[in-house]
């Protein structure tokens, strides 16, 4: 179980976002600590999590291939 004081960057970011995007000004900054901003709660929602339901790549997918990509180029061009 993580700690409260090694997750208090990520919530004060999401809730940064949140109060940005939103327009409102977010009290607690404990409901973002399991929780995306924009999440709308539902795990079979399609539009928050379509990565899961239609077998696309998510972000950090996508950039790790590329990461990889260029190292492989690296490695080959030597």
């Amino acid at each position: 179980m993580k700690r409260y004081h090694e997750d208090r960057g990520l919530m004060s970011r999401r809730r940064k976002f949140y109060s940005h995007v939103m327009h409102v000004e977010v009290d607690s900054g404990g409901r973002f600590r399991k929780r995306k901003p924009l999440d709308c709660g539902r795990a079979g929602c399609k539009l928050c999590h379509g990565e899961k339901l239609y077998n696309r790549p998510s972000v950090k997918d996508l950039r790790a291939d590329e990461v990889f990509r260029s190292e492989l180029n690296l490695v080959h061009a030597q």
